[in-house]
């Protein structure tokens, strides 16, 4: 036996990930199995040591110890080829990557139906990059100095799932090389490759939906006015999660009624010294932006009180996100 390289490949012909382990092969061969039994057999052996075959009727033979499992399988040639990469690499910081994922995510679309919605938008702007997730009901930016000059492809959608392996990747790797092509995504590190397929389709024009003229700014304690949201929210409605921001002189009320749990208010000592501004919010909304704020402060921009809401903190000027109002 040689102690060479086992490469192993996966997908969902939406996400791909191509990986190599070191073993013992006595005669190469391929073959396609099903991933979740093949794992959860491995995951659970009493030994670190197990020897897998194949069989001539397309089964695998798994043995360990005094244990023995055998998998139905299929023919290599029936698991879908890998894309071809293209295109050259940029070797990027995982955890700089990896904050800006953070500052967006949340506002990734759930729903399916606005499927180009269902993801994060990558684009290179002249400071560097750009992420944007929105749903429709709120949006999420952040521009940051990273420099994917070997990139050709000036936007690019990276849809959820996609997003998800990538920031767990991030999250085990100091630092991988990225490569955007016209369909795809590749991620390389030095045990593996990820292949994602990006969304075809065409993403909001966000520089329309970032409010420019708010000009009644108001600066929020971060950990009171998240405290205070989340108690107050406990009462709003499953569904809606409403809550009524009331600022007047020197003071924020937060406040919700609901006909099935009772009613809620709390106040905090702010400073404000404008007029005062009635205006109602999902409290999930409000959290998951704030939330992602470093600073003991976080920024409040209001036009008025039918149009949407811009926070910002200080130690981040690439961070916008926008929370649209809604009636109450």
């Amino acid at each position: 036996p040689k102690k060479i390289l086992l490469n192993i490949s996966a997908t969902d012909l939406e996400v791909a990930v191509h990986g190599a382990a070191q073993a013992e092969i006595e005669k190469s061969g391929s073959i396609t199995v099903n991933a979740r039994n093949l794992y959860d057999i491995i995951k659970e052996s009493p030994s670190e040591e197990i020897h897998i075959s194949s069989e001539d009727n397309n089964r695998i033979l798994i043995t360990s110890l005094n244990s023995e499992y055998k998998i139905v399988g299929l023919p290599a040639t029936d698991f879908p080829s890998l894309p071809a990469i293209q295109g050259k690499f940029t070797r990027v910081s995982s955890d700089d990557f990896l904050k800006m994922f953070d500052k967006v995510c949340f506002a990734m679309s759930t729903d399916e139906t606005r499927y180009h919605l269902n993801g994060v938008l990558l684009e290179r702007s002249e400071k560097g990059l750009i992420i944007v997730a929105t749903d429709g009901h709120r949006l999420s930016l952040t521009e940051q100095p990273i420099k994917l000059d070997s990139i050709k492809l000036e936007k690019a959608i990276l849809p959820r799932k996609g997003v998800q392996e990538l920031r767990r990747l991030m999250g085990v790797e100091k630092s991988f090389e990225i490569c955007v092509a016209e369909r795809h995504v590749f991620i390389r590190t030095e045990k593996q490759t990820l292949f994602i397929r990006l969304i075809d389709g065409n993403f909001p024009d966000y520089n329309r939906v970032v409010p420019k003229e708010n000009n009644i700014h108001i600066e929020l304690p971060k950990d009171e006015l998240v405290g205070a949201l989340k108690r107050v929210s406990l009462l709003a409605n499953d569904r809606s999660k409403g809550v009524l921001f009331y600022f007047c002189n020197g003071s924020l009320t937060l406040s919700t009624s609901n006909p099935e749990m009772g009613e809620a208010r709390e106040n905090l000592d702010i400073d404000y010294k404008g007029g005062t501004l009635n205006i109602g919010f999902n409290a999930k909304y409000v959290l998951d932006a704030v939330g992602v704020v470093p600073d003991a402060t976080v920024k409040f921009a209001f036009k008025d009180e039918i149009s949407s809401c811009l926070i910002t903190c200080e130690s981040d000027p690439g961070f916008r996100s926008v929370v649209m109002p809604m009636r109450m």
